[in-house]
Formats: C-alpha cells, structure tokens, sequence
C-alpha cells in the first residue's frame, strides 16, 4: 500500500528518522537543522546513505549501519560551500564574456549601436523569439535604460547599455545566433578555442553550473542535461556530465580571465575538502562528483 503524504511535524520527522536506522546524537540541534533548511532538502543528502541507494523507485528509506545524521548535514554544508564560491568566481566569466561580446560585434558593426535587434547581424528565430522579445522588455524597465531611452528620445539604447542588464543564457544566445559564423570564432579564439561549437559548450556548462547554486539545487551529484564537448581540455570522458566536468570548465575559462583567481578557487575548494572530515561522507562526494581531491 502506498504511504499517504502528509505533513509532519519536526518531532515526527525525527522518530521516522530514527525508525529507519538514523542515528541521531543530538536531536535539538536535529530539529533546528530540520527546522532551518526542511525535511524535504536535507532528504537529497541522506540519499546517498541508504540501504537502497542509487534506487530511486521502490525504496524502504532504510539507512545503512552506523549512519548518522551529521553526515547528511556535513554533505549539506559541503555543497552549502560549493555553491557560495563557485558563485563568486563565475561571475567574473560572465562579465568578461559580456564585454567581450560586446567589444567585438559592437566594434565590428560600428555603423549599428542596436546591432542586438538587426536580423542582419543576430539571426531572425531569436529576434523573433518570445522570449527573447520578454527580455528586451525587460531591459527597458530597468532605470538606467529608462532614463536614457528619455534623454535621448530613442526607442533602444546602444548594446553597451541594453545589455548590461540580459541574463548570462540570453547573452550566451546572441552569441550563438550571430550570423557571421567568423565573428563567433573570433570571440571563442579569445578563450584559447578555434571551433565556436566548443565554446558554446563550454560556456553554457559554466551557466549550468551558475543557474544551479544561484537556485540552490544539489551539487555533489549534479548530472548535467548535456555532455561537455571536447576542447581544450580533451575528452573528459565519465566526468562530462559530472560536477567535476564543469568545474575543469569553470576552472579553464576563470584562467582565460585571471590566473590568480583560479588559485584562490582552488584553495577555497580544498578547504571546502578539508572540512569534511568523514571519509564516508567525502567517499560519497568524490564518487559522485567524479572529483580528483589530489588534482584540484
């Protein structure tokens, strides 16, 4: 018979734990944990420690021998960390890409400030895109934009301005739609990368990895929706679609902007290691994530 869902109290939610073989050393702190971050959430990082783990359908929610609940919480916090710093330092990839997106078709097309609207240019599907149409919208919400669109009594304003304000996914589009397929290349070229095609994949990896921490989503055994492709990096085989995989990305294109922020990426994810300090808690991390913890 199937379980009938409804809600529970913190109290219940720790007997349930307990029942299922969790053990569970300080139940006040448990229930300020549960209490904090939801039963719900913290379910995504006990999975790993039950009896029928990978299974995902048919589960009994048993826990294997010896589990505690500070491990879950350590693998939490451990993501918790990931997060905070990856967020950091992609954003320094995608500022530089946007102006550097910006510098090369502006300067290209100088003769068309608005170039991000002319189908000549950006291809006709996204400037026709519904999307793409909302965005723009958008854009001339923003105050800064409003203002100049008055000053100047316009009805756009140049691409220096409009697009300081798209998303990193639409800006990544325009790039991908451009119509001069030698423009594409000569921005992926300034990213060490001769086919566009790599470029893109390795760009939207790092906007994966970027839309996962900032909406909060479980790292450690992410799956990306599409494999990296081969570039500079070479074929990175299993951890193509593994965590690991993007951060080689992320890594790789935060060295085309700054060799001294990939250091202090790198220190900060070995302390982030270094605070996990259950070998069965950082087995869990490593076999998931496809990390390599000597070769960061």
């Amino acid at each position: 018979m199937e379980e009938k869902k409804t809600a529970t109290t913190v109290d219940e939610q720790i007997a349930k734990l307990t029942s299922r073989g969790m053990q569970i050393d300080d139940q006040e702190k448990a229930k300020e944990n549960l209490l904090d971050i939801g039963y719900f959430r913290l379910g995504f990082y006990w999975f790993p420690f039950e009896e029928s783990y990978p299974r995902k359908i048919k589960r009994d929610h048993s826990f294997k021998e010896g589990t505690k609940f500070d491990y879950a919480m350590r693998l939490y916090y451990f993501d918790f960390d990931l997060r905070n710093l990856f967020l950091r330092y992609i954003s320094r990839i995608e500022i530089n890409f946007r102006t550097t997106l910006i510098y090369h078709v502006s300067n290209k097309y100088r003769d068309d400030p608005f170039w991000y609207i002319n189908t000549k240019i950006v291809k006709k599907e996204l400037i026709d895109d519904d999307e793409f149409k909302l965005a723009l919208k958008g854009v001339k919400k923003e105050t800064v934009i409003k203002a100049d669109l008055k000053h100047h009594k316009r009805d756009d304003s140049p691409a220096w301005k409009a697009l300081e304000f798209m998303s990193f996914g639409k800006i990544i589009l325009l790039y991908d739609n451009l119509v001069d397929g030698g423009l594409r290349h000569q921005i992926s070229v300034a990213y060490g990368m001769e086919a566009p095609s790599q470029f893109s994949s390795y760009i939207n990896t790092v906007r994966r990895l970027r839309n996962a921490c900032a909406h909060g989503k479980v790292l450690f055994d992410m799956n990306l929706p599409e494999a990296i492709s081969s570039g500079p990096l070479g074929d990175l085989g299993n951890r193509k679609t593994m965590l690991s995989g993007a951060y080689m990305v992320f890594k790789y294109l935060l060295g085309r902007v700054s060799k001294n922020r990939v250091d202090e990426m790198k220190g900060g994810l070995i302390a982030a290691f270094d605070r996990v300090t259950d070998k069965i808690v950082k087995d869990v991390i490593i076999n998931n994530s496809g990390f390599d913890v000597e070769n960061l």
